[in-house]
C-alpha cells in the first residue's frame, strides 16, 4: 500500500512533465556520434571541472561521456550517503537535490554539478578541507533583465557551488551557509554570484555575474553587489550581508562526503565507475 502512491505519483509525473517521452529511447535512436554530441553538450563542462578528472585529457572525457546514462531520481531517493560506498557519479540537470555534510549543514545542488563520493573525495585530496564558514544573507534584489521568469542565485566558491531558492519577489530574505577553504594571508575570501532565471520547461537563462570579498573582520554590514551581464553591462544589484568565521572543532569536516537526496523528481546523467578505479 505504501508503494502505490509513489507509483501513481511517478506515472502522473511521466504524463504531465515528461509527456511519456523516454530520453534513453531517444538517445539510443541517434547515431553514436549524435548521441555523444548531445551528451557532451549537457555534461562535458561539468565533468571537465570535476576534480576527479583533473589528470585526464579532454579526449578521455569525451570517451567517458559515451558511458553516460539518463537517470531519473524519485522524490526521497538518496544518490549518495555518508559512509556508504558510492561508485557512480551524477551530472545534475534539473529538479531539486539537497546535500547534507557530516555536521548537518545543508545546501541546494546547482544544475550542472557533479554528485558522488568519488568527486568529493578527490576534492578533499586535491584542495584540502574547509577552514572557515561563510554565511551569506541575501536580502533583496533588483534585476532589469529578469522579466520572463523567476531569478535564483548560484553561489560559487572555487569549484564548490550551491544555489538559492527560486524567488518571485525582489525581497529575498534567505541565508546560505557554506564551508570554504581560505588560503589568503589576510584571511580574505572571494565569492562569485551567478544570477539565473528559472523558466518552466525551458533552459535557465544567465542574467549576470557579481562577486564579493569577505574577511574575518567583516561585521556583516549590508553590502550592495552589482550584477553585470557577459558584456559587462550593469543589469541589477543585490543587497546582502556576509560573514566569514574560522570553523570550530565541532563544525570542522574530516571528509567532503555528503548525503545527497532528491527532493523532487530530478533528472541526471549517471556515469558508472567500477570500484577498482576508485
Amino acid at each position: 500500500e505504501r508503494l502505490q502512491p509513489k507509483i501513481l505519483e511517478y506515472f502522473a509525473y511521466a504524463d504531465d512533465e515528461m509527456r511519456n517521452i523516454d530520453e534513453t529511447d531517444i538517445l539510443n535512436d541517434f547515431s553514436s556520434s549524435l548521441r555523444s554530441e548531445v551528451l557532451s553538450h549537457f555534461s562535458f563542462d561539468s565533468l571537465r571541472d570535476c576534480t576527479y578528472f583533473d589528470d585526464i585529457s579532454d579526449g578521455a572525457i569525451f570517451s567517458l561521456i559515451k558511458n553516460l546514462e539518463p537517470y531519473l531520481a524519485v522524490t526521497g531517493e538518496k544518490l549518495s550517503v555518508i559512509g556508504e560506498p558510492c561508485y557512480d557519479l551524477y551530472v545534475f540537470q534539473k529538479g531539486s537535490v539537497r546535500t547534507k555534510d557530516a555536521t548537518g549543514a545543508i545546501a541546494n545542488v546547482a544544475e550542472g554539478d557533479i554528485i558522488g563520493h568519488l568527486a568529493t573525495q578527490a576534492k578533499s585530496h586535491r584542495e584540502g578541507l574547509p577552514t572557515h564558514s561563510l554565511e551569506i544573507n541575501l536580502i533583496s534584489a533588483n534585476f532589469s533583465k529578469s522579466k520572463n521568469g523567476n531569478p535564483y542565485v548560484i553561489v560559487k566558491n572555487g569549484r564548490y557551488r550551491c544555489r538559492s531558492l527560486i524567488k518571485s519577489t525582489r525581497n529575498w530574505m534567505e541565508t546560505i551557509d557554506m564551508k570554504v577553504k581560505v588560503e589568503n594571508a589576510d584571511n580574505s575570501h572571494k565569492t562569485e554570484l551567478i544570477v539565473k532565471e528559472w523558466r518552466k520547461r525551458q533552459n535557465h537563462v544567465v542574467v549576470g555575474y557579481g562577486e564579493i570579498i569577505v574577511t574575518e573582520s567583516s561585521l556583516g554590514d549590508v553590502m550592495v553587489c552589482t550584477i553585470h551581464d557577459d558584456r559587462g553591462r550593469n543589469v541589477g544589484t543585490m543587497e546582502l550581508r556576509a560573514k566569514l568565521c574560522r570553523l570550530s572543532a565541532s563544525d570542522a569536516l574530516t571528509s567532503h562526503e555528503m548525503t545527497s537526496t532528491a527532493l523532487s523528481f530530478s533528472h541526471l546523467y549517471r556515469l558508472p565507475i567500477s570500484a577498482d578505479k576508485e
